[in-house]
């Protein structure tokens, strides 16, 4: 590294701005819980919300189109040049990590298409700071991978899955590969790692499916969670008929037994637990954004744009700072300076954003 660079976790020196939360709040935005400590790096949001969760897109790439995600014609994506390199991730990475990041989400497009994936991987899970690395995956290459992956120190996946009848996965995704995605399930539990299935909600599509996905958690120690439809196919709408989580709630047949596990800090989703089952089942109001009052997410997409929320616009754009040359003060005071401008919710970034269309999910680094 550059005499520019600093050592993970290394309070850089010159002046930045503080991000401390408002008088009464604690670095984690607890009432009465007194300030932060003053020499804290931790990222805390004009909410007293400290961000210590990063999505970062290694790719805007994916080999599924599937009809909530992107039109059927695709999106525009980034130029190879565009793109940042793994080098320049695992540098970003340090940097969050050294702002209090604890879990990095390894996100895409499909990140399995990604050269260099488990480098990044292995690197970041060696931080100082020993934060977790996740992964969210579509399947169709999981198989092939699963064990570099475990090797690079992956602990737990999130496999999105949308139809267990291939018919309508296959009409959902416009692509073929249903039982690759579908063996993976007990691939990733045989090898040891921690599952979540992601299943979008789609009326009239899979929505009859509901329960079975339940009948997953009954001898498999997973997450299924149920999530709402959001507006990012890259047309500013949602891709038919909207669902709210307490509507797919009461349609489980287990919903009058069904038991509600406690809410834990900052979590998006809804936990309940059916008893007698071994798994875990969830609800992600995604479109509703019922948990934005505790949101402790960034995102980084694949061309190094930030975000501090999903609905917003980028807030700043790391890449062309790091190929211009940008010591690593100057990249922890743009990151501070994004945080510093973070909305209250997802409602007041939609409205911030509208004068143009919500971009695809691939663009923005699911």
């Amino acid at each position: 590294m550059s005499a520019g660079h600093i050592i993970p976790g290394h309070r850089p020196s010159g002046p930045l701005p503080p991000n401390r939360p408002p008088a009464g709040l604690s670095a984690a935005g607890v009432p009465g819980a007194g300030p932060p400590d003053p020499l804290s790096d931790v990222l805390v949001d004009p909410q007293g919300r400290r961000l210590d969760y990063l999505r970062l897109a290694v790719t805007d790439r994916c080999n599924l189109r599937c009809r909530y995600c992107m039109p059927a014609a695709g999106v525009a994506l980034g130029e190879r040049d565009e793109v940042l390199s793994i080098d320049e991730m695992i540098r970003l990475g340090a940097l969050f990590a050294g702002l209090g990041v604890r879990s990095f989400r390894i996100t895409g497009g499909e990140p399995l298409v990604r050269r260099g994936l488990t480098t990044l991987i292995s690197a970041l899970g060696a931080l100082p700071s020993a934060p977790e690395v996740l992964l969210t995956t579509n399947g169709l290459l999981l198989a092939d991978n699963l064990d570099a992956l475990a090797e690079a120190g992956l602990r737990r996946v999130n496999l999105s899955l949308d139809s267990l009848e291939e018919g309508t996965w296959t009409a959902i995704t416009r692509r073929e590969g249903f039982e690759r995605v579908r063996a993976a399930i007990d691939l990733v539990l045989a090898r040891g790692l921690g599952l979540k299935i992601n299943m979008v909600v789609l009326p009239g599509w899979n929505d009859h499916e509901l329960d079975d996905f339940v009948e997953l958690t009954r001898e498999r120690a997973l997450t299924v969670r149920f999530i709402e439809p959001m507006p990012f196919l890259g047309e500013g709408r949602l891709c038919g008929p909207g669902i709210a989580g307490p509507e797919i709630l009461a349609r489980l047949a287990v919903a009058p037994i069904i038991e509600a596990e406690p809410i834990r800090a900052g979590a998006v989703e809804k936990l309940f637990r059916v008893p007698g089952f071994a798994g875990k089942v969830g609800i992600i109001e995604g479109h509703s954004r019922t948990f934005c009052g505790t949101c402790r997410r960034l995102r980084v997409d694949a061309r190094g744009r930030m975000r501090t929320c999903l609905y917003g616009k980028p807030s700043a754009f790391l890449r062309p700072l790091i190929r211009s040359g940008a010591d690593d003060a100057s990249l922890i005071e743009a990151i501070r300076r994004a945080v510093a401008g973070r909305l209250p919710d997802g409602v007041a970034a939609e409205a911030d954003h509208r004068r143009h269309n919500l971009e695809s999910m691939v663009n923005i680094g699911g």
